[in-house]
C-alpha cells in the first residue's frame, strides 16, 4: 500500500493500492458512512429515459460515495465498494466502486487508531516477501501461497504412476511428475514474484524435487527449504504453517505468527496458565491491565467494533500488544469459533 497523502486534521487520506493484501487491509478499514472518492465508470443517465439501455457505454467520471457495504472478492482480485452517490453525476443513486491491485482513490472517515496502524502495516508488507508452500508425496502436490490474509490454494498436480506398473513405465511416469512439478514452482515464482519455496511432506518425494531443482533450476533450488508434515492436500499446507516452517523462512509472516499465539493461548488456558478468552473474560483482564496479548478476531472487531475498541485502547494503553486476527487460517477459524477475544497474560486473574 501506498500512502500518496495523510491529512488526518480532515480525516483524509489518499491511498493507492499496490497487492491483492493491500484490498483485505482496507476491507477491515473501510467502514459504513465513510466516504471514498475516486475515478470510476459509470453509465450517464439521461433525461427523458429513468431506465439506461444496457447496451450504452460507460463513461469515466469522479465520483464521491458514502459507503454502505464493501466484500472483498479474492478470487476476482478486487474490493467492491456499495453507496450512495454523495458527490457527482446521479446524485442520491447507488454505485460500485471496484477497488483492484493498483487503484487510487481518497478515503474520508474517523480515523481510529487500529485503522491507521494497519494502513502502515500494509505500507510495511507490501516490501515483506511472499513464500510459495507446496505440500506433496510421491502422489499428489499441493500448491499453496502465504499472503497477509492467510493461505491460498494455488494448484493440485496428481501422479500417474501406477502400481501394477513394469519398473520401466513406472520410472517414466516418475520422472514426468517430478518435472511438472519443478516446471510449476518455476512458473508460481517467476510469474507471482516470488522469492522463496517451502517444499514439505512425508518420505523423500521432496529430497528428490529439491535434488532436480539443482540440475534444472539451481538460483530457485538455492531458495528452496524443505520440511516435514505427516499430511499432504491442504491439510499438509496448513501444517507447514502450524509446525512454524514458514516463520523460519519469513521470521515477519502474519499467518504463523497469529498461529503460533493462538496456539499459546490455547495451551495456557488448558494449563490454567496466564491466559483467558471470552468477551467477559478479556474485558475484565484489560480492565486490570493484565493483557500482555489481546488477540482479536477480524469477523468480532467488525461485528461488535464499538465494545471491542474500549478493550484494544485499555490493553494499548497498560503496554499491551494487539494483533487483529484473520479467519483465513486454521487457528484463526478458532479463534472465531470461542467467541473471537482471547488474551496472553502478564500474571492469572482469578
Amino acid at each position: 500500500m501506498r500512502i500518496i497523502y495523510k491529512d488526518l486534521k480532515n480525516n483524509r487520506v489518499k491511498l493507492n493500492t499496490e497487492n491483492l493484501n493491500d484490498l483485505w487491509h482496507l476491507e477491515q478499514i473501510i467502514s459504513p458512512g465513510d466516504i471514498i472518492t475516486s475515478v470510476t465508470w459509470r453509465r450517464p443517465k439521461t433525461k427523458n429515459d429513468k431506465i439506461r439501455p444496457e447496451r450504452q457505454e460507460k463513461e469515466r467520471v469522479k465520483l464521491s460515495i458514502q459507503v454502505k457495504d464493501v466484500n472483498f472478492h479474492k478470487h476476482s482480485n478486487r474490493l467492491r465498494v456499495l453507496g450512495k452517490i454523495e458527490k457527482g453525476p446521479d446524485l442520491g443513486e447507488h454505485h460500485t466502486i471496484n477497488i483492484d491491485t493498483d487503484s487510487r482513490f481518497t478515503l474520508t472517515k474517523h480515523w481510529e487508531s487500529d485503522h491507521l496502524e494497519r494502513l502502515e502495516e500494509a505500507k510495511k508488507a507490501s516490501k515483506r516477501p511472499k513464500v510459495l508452500l507446496i505440500a506433496l508425496d510421491d502422489e499428489t502436490a499441493t500448491f499453496g501461497l502465504v499472503r497477509q490474509y492467510g493461505l491460498e490454494e494455488l494448484g493440485e498436480i496428481t501422479s500417474t504412476t501406477s502400481g501394477k506398473m513394469y519398473e520401466s513405465d513406472r520410472e517414466s511416469s516418475e520422472k514426468e511428475y517430478y518435472g511438472e512439478i519443478c516446471s510449476k514452482i518455476r512458473n508460481y515464482m517467476e510469474n507471482k514474484n516470488i522469492p522463496s519455496v517451502i517444499i514439505a511432506g512425508p518420505g523423500f518425494t521432496k529430497k528428490k524435487i529439491h535434488s532436480l531443482l539443482k540440475e534444472k533450476y539451481p538460483k530457485i533450488a538455492e531458495n528452496t527449504h524443505l520440511g516435514n508434515t505427516s499430511n499432504v492436500g491442504k491439510s499438509g499446507l496448513n501444517e507447514i504453517i502450524r509446525r512454524g516452517i514458514v516463520k523460519r523462512v519469513s521470521e515477519e509472516d502474519r499467518a504463523s505468527l497469529e498461529t503460533d499465539l493462538i496456539e499459546e493461548m490455547l495451551e495456557k488456558v488448558s494449563k490454567n496458565g496466564k491466559a483467558t478468552y471470552g468477551k467477559k473474560e478479556v474485558e475484565k483482564a484489560a480492565e486490570m491491565g493484565a493483557i500482555e496479548k489481546l488477540l482479536v478476531s477480524v469477523e468480532q472487531l467488525r461485528k461488535d467494533r464499538k465494545n471491542i475498541i474500549p478493550i484494544i485502547e485499555r490493553t494499548r494503553n497498560t503496554g499491551g500488544e494487539v494483533y487483529i486476527v484473520s479467519s483465513e487460517h486454521e487457528a484463526g477459524t478458532q479463534l472465531a469459533r470461542i467467541g473471537g477475544l482471547g488474551a496472553i497474560l502478564r500474571y492469572r486473574i482469578s
